[in-house]
This record gives C-alpha cells, sequence and structure tokens, in this order.
C-alpha cells in the first residue's frame, strides 16, 4: 500500500494524435498517475531509455518508429514493464500480440478504457 503524497504510478503514452493524448493526461491528472506523452516512437523510446514506467502504452501507427518496431527495441534494452498497443487497424491484433505486447486495444479508446489501464496498471 502506498503512502505519503506524490504520483500513484508512472505512465507513458505515445501517441501522434494530440487530443488522444490530452485524454489519457486529464485521466491520468484525474488518478494521480504521472503521465508521460510522446509524438512518436523515437521520442518514446527516448524515454523508456532513460525513465521507468508502470505501464507503456504505444500507438502502432507513428511518425518515427511504429509501435511494433518500438516494442522490440525496448524489449531488446531489457525493459519488462507491462506494454500496450493501440490501433485503428483491427487486423493487426494477432501480430501486435505476437511482437510482444501484453494487451491490445482498438482505438477509439473511450474514457473507461483510459480508465481501466491507469487503475489495472499504476493504482496503488
Amino acid at each position: 500500500m502506498r503512502t505519503g503524497i506524490g504520483p500513484m504510478g508512472k505512465l507513458l503514452y505515445a501517441e501522434d494524435e494530440f487530443t488522444n493524448r490530452k485524454i489519457m493526461e486529464i485521466q491520468c491528472q484525474k488518478a494521480g498517475v504521472d503521465c508521460f506523452l510522446a509524438e512518436d516512437g523515437r521520442e518514446a523510446l527516448n524515454l523508456i531509455k532513460n525513465n521507468e514506467f508502470d505501464v507503456i502504452i504505444l500507438d502502432q501507427y507513428m511518425p518515427g518508429l511504429n509501435g511494433d518496431v518500438l516494442i522490440k527495441e525496448a524489449r531488446t534494452l531489457g525493459i519488462a514493464t507491462p506494454l500496450i498497443a493501440i490501433t485503428s487497424d483491427d487486423s493487426m491484433i494477432e501480430h501486435l500480440k505476437s511482437s510482444g505486447f501484453d494487451e491490445v486495444y482498438i482505438k477509439p479508446l473511450r474514457s473507461g478504457d483510459y480508465s481501466k489501464i491507469i487503475s489495472t496498471h499504476c493504482a496503488g
């Protein structure tokens, strides 16, 4: 059980769509979770190399590096953090799971999806 003040967890959300990043940021603020945002795959990889997260959420299609390429880089770095893929392409589900993602969500994500991810991986 956590005690004291400060964020309950630390989340990285890599997504090139501003609106989706903003929604996640708001949900994290409500939950008291420290939210790191990346606009592209290269920025996300840099954050992964320099921080520890409770959960990492990667969009499949991003400038720089797509999620399926980025996860391979993260895993070669020894990152064991839960990795979640988000995609608007439901034909990618099996590919993303076989790439090493722990979970795959199909866009558009709903407020409840964001809340579930946060509460599952960052609470307590």
